[in-house]
């Protein structure tokens, strides 16, 4: 009893001041922007096997020719897309590969990103242009969610 008399008169000074001052709101705003939107992107990758190789490049390809992106290896503010890729199998190449993927917004090369969002699959080396194709319609959908950044 004693102890939450002295909880109380303790915290209650202080709780009511920091119901006094209200933090500033971030809007988080995520809205399908227009179609007349050109995102720039950067796909970054390293350390791929050859399912994983054909999968960038083939995905390179589709941004490339969607008139919704734009590559860039410029600093300005951009989506960079993150990918790696091991083979499933070790002792077995050529049969699949284990892949992620890492979409984060880069304001500056000097300034820290902010994760927007990942996924991870499997892709086999004949199977990467479709593959591909399913990265750029989810890079389409963080980059019209997340829009209002590039504003």
């Amino acid at each position: 009893m004693a102890l939450l008399a002295i909880l109380t008169a303790t915290l209650a000074p202080c709780l009511a001041a920091a119901q006094d001052q209200v933090p500033e709101a971030i809007e988080d705003k995520p809205a399908s922007a227009g179609v007349d939107r050109v995102t720039p992107v950067a796909v970054i990758h390293g350390d791929l096997d050859v399912a994983g190789a054909a999968l960038v490049l083939r995905l390179k390809e589709v941004l490339n020719e969607s008139s919704l992106f734009r590559l860039t290896d410029k600093d300005e503010k951009k989506l960079k897309i993150i990918v790696e890729s091991r083979e499933e199998f070790p002792g077995r190449p050529g049969i699949a590969s284990a892949y992620s993927v890492v979409w984060i917004y880069s304001a500056s090369e000097n300034v820290l990103t902010h994760y927007l969002d990942s996924e991870v699959g499997f892709v086999a080396p004949d199977g990467a242009a479709v593959a591909a194709r399913a990265l750029a319609t989810a890079t389409d959908d963080v980059a019209s969610r997340y829009a209002y950044l590039f504003e």
